[in-house]
């Protein structure tokens, strides 16, 4: 009855097996996941519009240093026209004699098109179209940054893919020599050549493995429920993740960390970002001077205008005028507006200049702490690299030891559990020494498609 349950389980794992490795899923490799990434993330969408809205605010910026041309109409009805007296001569009129007239008209119809161009405005504008440029180069940084967590995060699920792959690959294995074992021991038992105790053995081995398939098994669907999250794929499409669980090449110089991190400053995102908010708040210092700094305009405007007591007005009612203006504006007093600005404005860069030091202080630990994450990640990985190659021996010769009789089920069951364990072992660090690697050169601002990619193309 074991022996057929133990045919039925192999059955159905080699259905499964077929299931997850051809079936109708849709192949997707690293660099095939990093462009739907790419294309679906709404982050990055995001990301991408505030550059294109820091591209329209720095072309908004530039235009209050050009000039303005605008038309614009008037018309205005007279209740009371303004009246002029002009006394006459008394000696010639009489007393009190004088001509009574009324100016203007009852309508009045203007129009007239304006062109203002500002001189000196104190700096405001010109620093304002130098903080719309930081803007600008902020959006841009940020996308960086925003590309840079997407590539992580993308790696890091399909990576926890094929690593969920390679341990439902060891449980499966695993399985599969816990039958034989039964099976042999079955056999052996039957000719009275196993004891009773080394039939109970393998029958708690096949037991105590089973469980371990279901939840590598389960392990493998969750990895690839938030790859497809992540990729913006329907829970209900079915991939099939192709690539190699090998330990990628690592570019970074892994025996200075301090010389990463001098480097990591100008390359790092969030830093940049900090830099040009600092010179952001500085240029709005100068904007809030400006207010204490008289402006300069020139405008120049052509009029049309016409006056009638009707409103039957024709093209020779208008008349044309036209002028030129300087205007010269000195503040006074604003309730001590510009004042409150100016100091708000000194705060504000006092602040980020504290923000700005306690990250790069902040950046400087993460890259340490990551680095010596990587480093010892790599010792792991080549330590286990060996053990895995001892315990595919130790269990070779037990097998074939067992089979000749020179050695115990018992011998043969704790060479498969090295094996297991010494494979999980293996797959699990090179897991962690990659994604380490990948967070290392994030945290460093060089992390790109490329660079990832290239590990999949091979060193």
């Amino acid at each position: 009855m074991i022996k057929k349950a133990g045919l039925i389980l192999w059955i159905v794992l080699l259905l499964l097996g077929g299931a997850i490795s051809q079936g109708d899923a849709a192949m997707l490799t690293l660099d095939e996941a990093i462009d739907l990434a790419m294309e679906k993330n709404p982050t990055l969408a995001q990301a991408r519009q505030s550059k294109d809205q820091a591209h329209y605010a720095l072309q908004a910026a530039w235009s209050r240093a050009l000039p303005s041309l605008y038309a614009g109409g008037n018309y205005q009805r007279m209740w009371d026209r303004p009246e002029f007296v002009i006394p006459l001569p008394e000696a010639i009129f009489g007393p009190n004699a004088e001509i009574r007239s009324q100016t203007g008209a009852d309508h009045t119809l203007t129009g007239s098109v304006v062109l203002e161009q500002p001189i000196f405005t104190g700096g405001a504008v010109w620093s304002g179209i130098g903080i719309a440029r930081d803007g600008m180069s902020i959006a841009e940084w940020s996308l960086v940054a925003v590309t840079q967590q997407t590539l992580e995060t993308v790696y890091s699920a399909f990576y926890s893919v094929l690593l969920s792959q390679s341990l439902l690959s060891v449980a499966k294995t695993a399985v599969q020599n816990a039958e034989v074992n039964l099976d042999q021991v079955e056999k052996r038992y039957q000719q009275g050549a196993a004891s009773r105790f080394e039939l109970l053995r393998a029958q708690v081995q096949l037991a105590t493995v089973r469980p371990q398939w279901t939840e590598a098994k389960n392990t493998y669907d969750v990895a690839q429920e938030r790859l497809k999250d992540l990729l913006g794929l329907d829970k209900a499409d079915s991939i099939d993740i192709r690539g190699d669980l090998e330990p990628r090449p690592n570019a970074l110089p892994l025996k200075d960390p301090d010389a990463i991190v001098v480097t990591a400053y100008d390359r790092r995102p969030e830093y940049r970002i900090q830099q040009l908010q600092n010179e952001i708040n500085e240029k709005r210092i100068r904007v809030a001077r400006a207010e204490f700094l008289p402006t300069v305009a020139l405008s120049s405007a052509v009029q049309w205008q016409a006056l009638r007591d009707d409103l039957h007005f024709g093209r020779d009612d208008f008349e044309r005028t036209s002028y030129a203006a300087l205007t010269l504006r000195i503040p006074l007093f604003n309730g001590f507006g510009s004042r409150a600005r100016l100091h708000d404005a000194r705060l504000e860069l006092k602040k980020s200049e504290i923000q700005s030091a306690d990250l790069k202080n902040l950046i400087a630990t993460e890259i340490r702490a990551v680095h010596h994450e990587v480093t010892q990640a790599d010792e792991i990985l080549q330590s286990q690299k060996q053990v895995v190659e001892q315990a595919r021996e130790g269990l070779r010769l037990a097998n074939l030891l067992y089979a000749e009789g020179a050695a115990t089920l018992l011998e043969v069951i704790d060479a498969q559990l090295a094996f297991t364990q010494a494979s999980t072992s293996y797959f699990r660090a090179i897991y962690n020494f990659n994604t380490a690697s990948v967070r290392l050169e994030k945290a460093c601002g060089i992390l790109t498609a490329d660079s990832i990619l290239d590990e999949a193309e091979g060193p």
